[in-house]
Formats: C-alpha cells, sequence, structure tokens
C-alpha cells in the first residue's frame, strides 16, 4: 500500500473510537447495572484500563512484528516453531469467535433498535440485522483509507447523538441521584458484583486491538499505534461512564431485575421515561445504530485479516487469502460476515451469543499477554522501540487481574457454555492439524 493512502492518527483515532463504541454500551451495560448495581461504573473503568494496558502491549509487538494480522502473528513469531504456531492459531481462533459474536449481537441489535423507534419494522428484525451486515460488508471491501473516511464520519455523528442524550438524562428533573445509592450491593451480585462484571465490560474495549491487526496499513506505527490507542481509550472511557451514570439515574438495578427484556436495551428504556422528551427514545435509536454499524466494521476489518493470516500460513483454506485488486481481504471478510448473518438469525440466544464471545474474548487476550512476556524474556523489543508504560510487572498484574475478573464467571457458567467451548476449541485444531495446513501460503497479489 502506499504511503500516501496509509492511515495516520487521526484516522486511526476514529477508527478506535467507532469500533469501540458499540453494541456493547447500548445492551451489555445492562447486564453490568443488573450484576454490580451502580458500581458498575467500576467495572467499566478497570475494564478500560485492562483493555488499555493489552492495547498497548499489542501495539509494543506490532512495533516490532509490524505484519497485519495481529493475534495470530505475534504469539507465533515470539514463540517461534510449533509451539508458536498453536499458540498463535488458538489466541487467533479465539479472536475469530469473539469477533464474529460481536458482529452476530451488534446486528441483531441492529434490528432490534430499528424496530423500537419505527413500530413497521417490527416484524424485520433478522431481515434488518443481515441487511446491517451487507452495508458493512460492502465498506469493507473498498479501498480501507476509504472505509476510514467513512467511519470518521458516523463517529462524529455518533458522538453527537451520544451527547445529546447525556445532557438531556442530567438536565431533567427526572433524574434520581437516590437511585446510585447504595453503591456497591444493588446488583444480583452482591458488593463483588462489580468484578464478575469487568469480563462483559472488556468486550466495550475489544476493538483497541484493531490497529494492531492492521499495523501494515499505517502510517508510522511506532507512534501511531500507542497515540491513537491512548487518545481514544481516554475518549470512549469517559463516555461510557457518562452514559452509565445518566442512565442509573433514570433506570435501577432492581428494575433491571423485574424486567429482564429492557437489560439488553437500558439506555433506550432510560430515554422513553423522559415523557417531557418524545424524541429522545428515537435519538437514542439512532445513536444506537450508529454504534453498531461502527462495531460491526471494525470487527469484519479485524476479523478477515487474522483468516487471511492464518489462510496464507496454511492452516485455513486457500482461498480465504485472496485479495481483491485493492488488497482488500475478500474471501475473508465475505466468509466472516456469512458465519455472523447465520448466528444472527436466531436472536433468541442473544445471551449465549455474548457469554460465548466473551470467553474466548479472554483466552485471547491471555495468550496475547503471555506472548509479549516472552518477547521480552527473549529481549526481542529493540532498545529504541516503543515500550508500554507499566515495566515488567505489568503484564503479570494484567494477568492476575484477569484470573480474579473470570474466576466467578467460570465457576457460575452452565454446562452448555463450556460443551460449545470445548467443540468450538476443537473444531480449530483440527484446522491447525489437517495435512495440508503445514502447508505455507504465499501472499497473494
Amino acid at each position: 500500500m502506499e504511503a500516501h493512502s496509509k492511515l495516520g492518527i487521526l484516522s486511526c483515532t476514529a477508527l478506535l473510537v467507532g469500533g469501540l463504541i458499540g453494541s456493547a454500551i447500548f445492551s451489555l451495560s445492562g447486564l453490568t447495572m443488573f450484576m454490580a448495581g451502580p458500581a458498575a461504573i467500576l467495572s467499566w473503568v478497570i475494564g478500560g484500563l485492562i483493555m488499555m494496558a493489552y492495547g498497548l502491549f499489542m501495539g509494543e509487538l506490532a512495533c516490532v512484528f509490524p505484519y497485519s494480522g495481529g493475534v495470530y502473528m505475534f504469539p507465533k513469531l515470539v514463540y517461534g516453531g510449533s509451539r508458536g504456531r498453536l499458540l498463535g492459531w488458538l489466541a487467533c481462533w479465539g479472536s475469530i469467535l469473539t469477533n464474529i459474536s460481536a458482529i452476530a449481537f451488534g446486528a441483531i441489535y441492529v434490528g432490534i433498535y430499528l424496530s423500537l423507534s419505527f413500530p413497521k419494522m417490527g416484524g424485520l428484525q433478522v431481515p434488518l440485522a443481515l441487511l446491517s451486515i451487507l452495508f458493512c460488508l460492502a465498506l469493507n471491501l473498498v479501498n480501507f483509507s476509504t472505509t476510514g473516511k467513512v467511519n470518521a464520519v458516523i463517529v462524529v455523528a455518533l458522538l453527537a447523538t451520544m451527547g445529546i442524550y447525556i445532557a438531556a438524562a442530567f438536565g431533567t428533573k427526572s433524574y434520581n441521584t437516590q437511585l446510585l445509592k447504595p453503591f456497591f450491593s444493588q446488583g444480583v451480585g452482591g458488593k463483588l458484583g462489580f468484578l464478575s462484571s469487568v469480563p462483559i465490560a472488556m468486550v466495550g474495549y475489544s476493538a483497541i486491538v484493531a490497529i494492531a491487526f492492521m499495523v501494515a496499513e499505517v502510517r508510522n506505527p511506532q507512534r501511531t499505534v500507542p497515540i491513537s490507542m491512548l487518545c481514544a481509550v481516554g475518549v470512549v472511557m469517559l463516555v461510557y461512564v457518562l452514559m452509565i451514570v445518566a442512565t442509573l439515574g433514570l433506570v435501577s438495578a432492581a428494575e433491571l431485575a423485574e424486567k429482564p427484556d429492557i437489560r439488553f436495551i437500558p439506555i433506550f428504556a432510560a430515554a422513553s421515561k423522559l415523557q417531557t422528551l418524545p424524541w429522545l427514545p428515537a435519538v437514542v435509536s439512532i445513536s444506537s445504530v450508529l454504534a453498531l454499524l461502527t462495531t460491526i466494521l471494525i470487527c469484519i476489518s479485524m476479523n478477515a485479516r487474522a483468516i487471511q493470516a492464518s489462510a496464507q500460513d496454511g492452516i485455513l483454506p486457500a482461498f480465504l487469502a485472496k485479495n481483491l485488486a485493492n488488497g482488500e481481504p475478500a474471501a475473508a471478510a465475505t466468509t466472516t460476515c456469512l458465519l455472523a448473518a447465520a448466528c444472527a438469525c436466531f436472536p433468541q440466544f442473544t445471551s449465549q451469543i455474548v457469554n460465548f464471545g466473551t470467553l474466548f474474548n479472554v483466552i485471547t487476550v491471555a495468550i496475547t499477554i503471555t506472548a509479549l512476556i516472552q518477547a521480552r524474556r527473549k529481549e526481542m523489543i529493540p532498545l529504541h522501540s516503543f515500550k508500554s508504560p507499566g515495566g515488567r510487572p505489568l503484564p503479570y498484574l494484567l494477568l492476575g487481574i484477569l484470573i480474579l475478573c473470570n474466576a466467578m464467571v467460570l465457576l457460575n457458567s452452565g454446562v452448555a457454555i463450556w460443551i460449545v467451548t470445548a467443540v468450538s476449541l476443537a473444531i480449530g485444531l483440527v484446522f491447525l492439524y489437517r495435512p495440508q495446513s503445514h502447508q505455507t501460503v504465499g501472499q497473494n497479489e
């Protein structure tokens, strides 16, 4: 790709902000409020800090290994040999499944939010979900710099509509600060509910690694990658906290417990309570759809490059490595969308889709962090290369926090999620160890 067509700091930041602000804040935030009550605010702050550190770790590895493919390439190159190939593929497979889940979830809620504000669309939830995936696929098949510009426009509109909701919620007499008390014990998860909600909140920041997946398409990555990550997470964390505090003053954890049907639409439910502002629910729906579309857009981009990298290495079928004339990984992007579209046809399994994606996201994060630890041990990071702040202890601390936050979630998970996870991992290993998977496929022109 020519240098002038590569992504700079502003484009990368806008791309990340658009990818980060998506389905999580408009739907998954309700689950964290249900679990933790007002302490869900802490869940989103902790989740953001974890993913910011993770994103910077990815940036450190990306500057050493400036290849698109991200979570597949980093463990593979750091560990080397069959061990590197296995860990790289497990991280990649987890990321692929996470992104497919996120795309399906986002598409499902595009249909739901549109049907809430426009009753005539009530019977079109699945067609609207499929149409949203098709729209984002089309954007992914044009030149990537064009995709970035379109995304930037959507992000500006998105932030504007979110700002309207925040101002309206805090400015109304219906806002009740007493709903924020007690702070820790309102959710069904008790006083530690905010910890078990952290993995859910982390999903809201998972697109932070998007630039590391596409580092070959970024101008001056050693500077652009870390700056764009820090700027994006800072902006998004502030917006998330404001959105959640605004919602918690209108919808309580007890109400979310009594009305399961609003747990995935807490912001719309809050807006609907402001009867003096009858237009606000429509604004929330527009904001939600814009956010969901940006998430779908970024997840397709990340997944396509991860799938292409593993196909080029012979793990996935060779046709998935093919590009269009403009260099975009069309086969991988189309396959991603077909799988996500199949999941989006079953909105009744939304909760299962969320749990599945959350679990595999944690697997990918853990493997990538251990790859950074190994790279530092091997002294693979050049002296003057970008290094994430926090020094050597931070990756170990982050792993410990991940284990702590996920312990209760894993112990309380049902048998079904473990069976599906085991089957999914087995399918991934079948791809890895099939005979032709050991033949490396060359880079497509």
